[in-house]
């Protein structure tokens, strides 16, 4: 690229100072040659401005406060015809552009899709074409006017366009009616590898040749049009290099009138913008693709699902948009760390192109979440099917490194038109579709209705409720009694939360615990609940019931969060409760998981002196091993074992298994759920030791809880 001696003046004319900074910090970060901009934010002061005759280039935005369009660009060259011209302007638009390139503008960049290099360079390409050009016209200028200094012009401008960074040519309508390359110069060598003396005087046809086939038709269509109506063309092609490779060429040409009225000649130049191409390629790389799988990203994917909506509007089409999720994937992550889970995604990522078509989009959005768009289906089983597909290529492992991986996915699909008619619509109700295939138990699919529309809203409205709840004071504590069977008295009380929203209602809290998790509530809530039943334990405490035992439910989250210990020891220590009085129940698979912090968790709760339940049990995984390992005291029969127990041989085999094996592990058994006199009389034959149903008691406000505890509870009176 030829370099200045001196500085160029830029006049930028833009009405946005942060653009103006903009620019100045990025023409300062390349090497040379040196800049100098100056700032017009009106087109009439721009243009008072060139009249002071220094300025060497024009950048000029388009959407100005006195003026806007093309008129801008005819005011600036009707004032400095001279000057060249760079439009710089936030419309990507290719007529416009097309336009202002045939009205004289050297080139047209638009905001945002370009960096500081590519700038620098259209900078300097557009000083240098305008020097050429100004040349060429000066010297056919010179031509017209005299014939006899004409071997002298030719060699002069041959010697200046052959410092050129480019080609400069003249194609002419040759007496026969055929067009050939009156003059190329030797510039052209450096683009297409070929001299120019095997060139000039040639078939324009030769030099077509050389371009690639892709892209003749371009440049055919350019040029006819030049011949046809003496317009301006401003075209990118490839042409094919000796060396095997391609180059991207950068051609600008106009049609030339001759005396008839007819287009006698084209006039143009070409530069070899190869690196260029190849820096905008790399732009779209990082702009459109996943730096992770190079998988398209969500903006690459809303386009196509854009284009894909509109065109299955004109043609009466559906099609389909599936939004995919790994389920537990977080758990590898935490487990095995983020370079195991990287490779996961690329190793999904592989399995879900070799499953889909060519004409289908597979994005990956974050995480183990990925987008899927089928532009034409035939019906919506059609989606179904490949749902379906798709959840089996999870049944087989995944090996990284040393690992075997399991994994499976939940999906939701929302057909267009019917669910959505734009990308927004259909990417949000295909995931609301997700979310409620993970909510009924991962590993399957769900088609998006109407009816999660209302259950998202629904949750919405719970989720802005439930982040005041607490301020509010709504929740509250019923406490549900435990009898012992072997004494008949009240050994205990699981405190259960309640939410009294004030228009809803009560709220149960299957309801409202899951989504305490996601929005990462649980743990204020989970304190809540364990110092507000330690509170009630200890005025029980000081009513005489020192016996009574307080259980407190801990969720996954809660279990796992690493300063559980530290609160729970910290609320022991202000409600000055006895440990052993406080039940802590965790469920089963709960326990089952980051096994060795498990273990270490539990070992300090049961150092504090706190009593420790597995939950639901029965439901889960656990193995004798650990129930032999952790420091554990009771199960809890889940309720579904017992709700069958007088019917059910199978459910009363599994009862009096769990029974004697906990007994064999010196474990006490509770059993939930009782409600049928037939069910207390089996467990109590099978040795259950404790009970908790609505047969006995439900849950009760602590007011009324009392009334029970004083006429069956053990109570020891103060001072014993």
């Amino acid at each position: 690229m030829t370099t200045q001696s001196k500085k160029l003046r830029i006049l930028l004319i833009e009405d946005d100072p942060n653009y103006f900074v903009l620019l100045n910090e990025r023409l300062l970060q390349c090497n040379a040659p040196a800049f100098e901009v100056v700032r017009s934010k009106m087109l009439q002061s721009g243009i008072d401005r060139l009249k002071l005759g220094d300025i060497d280039i024009i950048l000029l935005d388009l959407t100005l406060p006195d003026s806007s369009g093309l008129n801008s660009l005819t005011a600036v060259r009707h004032a400095s015809p001279q000057t060249p011209v760079v439009i710089l302007t936030g419309v990507d638009d290719r007529d416009l552009a097309s336009n202002a390139i045939s009205q004289g503008a050297q080139d047209y960049l638009v905001k945002g899709s370009f960096d500081r290099e590519l700038l620098n360079k259209s900078i300097l390409y557009a000083f240098n074409r305008h020097q050429a050009q100004a040349e060429l016209q000066k010297y056919y200028q010179e031509h017209q006017k005299s014939q006899r200094s004409l071997i002298d012009k030719e060699e002069r401008f041959k010697s200046l366009v052959s410092n050129i960074p480019g080609a400069v040519y003249r194609y002419s309508l040759n007496a026969s009616g055929v067009w050939e390359i009156e003059f190329i110069s030797s510039g052209i060598e450096g683009i297409a590898g070929v001299q120019d003396r095997d060139l000039n005087q040639q078939s324009i046809q030769k030099y077509f040749d050389l371009v690639f086939p892709q892209d003749c038709e371009i440049v055919r269509e350019a040029f006819n049009k030049a011949v046809q109506s003496a317009t301006a063309f401003n075209i990118d092609y490839r042409i094919r290099h000796p060396s095997g490779d391609f180059r991207w060429v950068h051609e600008q040409g106009r049609g030339i009138l001759g005396l008839g009225g007819k287009v006698t000649h084209v006039d143009g130049v070409m530069f070899d913008i190869t690196e260029r191409a190849k820096e905008k390629e790399r732009f779209h790389q990082l702009v459109y693709y996943d730096s992770l799988t190079n998988l398209p990203n969500r903006e690459l994917f809303t386009d196509r699902l854009d284009q894909a909506i509109k065109e299955s509007r004109r043609k009466k089409e559906i099609g389909a948009v599936l939004i995919m999720d790994l389920d537990h994937f977080k758990r590898i992550n935490d487990t095995l760390g983020h370079a195991i889970g990287d490779q996961l995604i690329k190793a999904v990522s592989v399995r879900l192109q070799k499953t889909m078509y060519e004409s289908d989009t597979i994005t990956r959005i974050g995480g183990g979440n990925f987008m899927l768009l089928l532009p034409r289906i035939v019906k919506p089983e059609h989606a179904e099917t490949v749902a379906n597909k798709l959840l089996m290529v999870f049944k087989s492992p995944f090996h990284i490194q040393e690992h075997e991986l399991f994994t499976t996915c939940s999906i939701g699909i929302a057909i267009f038109p019917q669910d959505g008619e734009d990308p927004s619509s259909l990417i949000k109700n295909a995931d609301a579709a997700m979310h409620l295939a993970k909510d009924r138990g991962k590993d399957r699919y769900q088609l998006y209705s109407s009816a999660i529309a209302n259950n998202s809203f629904e949750r919405l409205v719970l989720e802005n409720s439930l982040r005041r709840a607490l301020e509010k004071n709504e929740f509250l504590l019923h406490y549900q009694p435990q009898l012992d069977l072997r004494t008949g008295k009240v050994s205990g009380v699981e405190a259960l939360i309640r939410w009294q929203h004030p228009d809803l209602g009560s709220i149960p809290p299957l309801e409202f615990i899951p989504i305490a998790e996601d929005i990462g509530l649980i743990h204020p809530i989970g304190e809540w609940v364990l110092r507000t039943a330690c509170e009630q334990k200890r005025i029980w405490q000081n009513d005489g019931f020192r016996s009574l035992r307080v259980s407190v439910n801990l969720s996954a989250r809660q279990f796992h969060y690493v300063n559980m210990v530290d609160m729970v020891m910290s609320i022991l220590r202000q409600t000055g409760i006895d440990p052993t009085s406080l039940d802590l129940e965790i469920t089963e698979s709960t326990i089952m998981e980051h096994l060795e912090d498990t273990t270490e968790t539990l070992r300090r709760l049961k150092e504090m002196g706190c009593h420790i339940t597995i939950d639901d049990f029965g439901t889960g995984y656990s193995s004798l091993t650990y129930l032999k390992t952790f420091p554990i005291d009771m199960l809890k029969i889940d309720r579904s074992f017992v709700r069958d127990i007088v019917t059910d041989a199978d459910d009363r085999a599994i009862t009096q298994a769990i029974i004697s094996m906990a007994h064999s592990l010196k474990l006490e058994v509770v059993a939930e759920g009782v409600e049928e006199k037939a069910q207390l009389e089996i467990l109590k034959s099978q040795g259950c030791d404790i009970l908790q149903g609505y047969l006995f008691s439900k849950p009760l406000p602590a007011n009324e809880v009392i009334n029970i505890l004083e006429q069956t509870a053990v109570r020891i009176p103060s001072g014993q």
